[in-house]
């Protein structure tokens, strides 16, 4: 009885001594981008000469897998995103990794928080040669997200802010027998 008793302990001793990175959950997946690397999607891009989106995930997150379920199978963003973007995922909760990005070597939780990401999800937005554009935090409908993926995708914001590109995409108001 005291042997079994001591084993329990130190297996749940064990388990809380875990690290918590390997306790975080699987990305979320489904039908939806192929999620690849940042290195890789930097090298993918210098080469399509696509912008990256960065999504960026918990394990933890709700509103994440709302996004993977819902948001990105939808067909007209993804073909968009296949257009126009490469897509590559990282995990705020993971620390044991290494990224090499702009001259650092970082890891996903360091460079998610780098990029300024306070919560998940949020999107990160970069030119072809990696340079930051702009991010977008929190869930967003599709008809709210792919706005700003053409938003982004177009150029416009080199041009407008996004009020005024939206404002421009708003169907025009006709009057009666025109």
């Amino acid at each position: 009885m005291k042997r079994s008793i001591r084993f329990t302990i130190l297996a749940f001793a064990l388990l809380l001594s875990a690290p918590a990175s390997a306790q975080t959950l699987d990305a979320p997946t489904g039908p939806g981008p192929e999620w690849i690397r940042l290195p890789d999607g930097l090298e993918r891009a210098r080469a399509s000469k696509k912008k990256v989106l960065v999504d960026i995930w918990s394990g933890r997150c709700g509103w994440c897998a709302r996004m993977q379920r819902e948001v990105y199978p939808q067909p007209e963003l993804m073909a968009y995103l296949e257009k126009h973007f490469e897509t590559v995922r990282l995990d705020i909760d993971l620390k044991t990794d290494t990224i090499s990005y702009a001259g650092y070597t970082l890891s996903s939780a360091d460079l998610s928080v780098g990029f300024g990401a306070t919560g998940t999800p949020t999107t990160v937005f970069l030119q072809s040669d990696g340079t930051y554009i702009t991010r977008l935090p929190g869930f967003h409908d599709l008809e709210t997200f792919l706005g700003v993926l053409r938003f982004i995708g177009s150029d416009a914001y080199m041009t407008q802010t996004y009020e005024e590109y939206s404002a421009a995409q708003a169907p025009k108001a006709t009057k009666p027998g025109r």
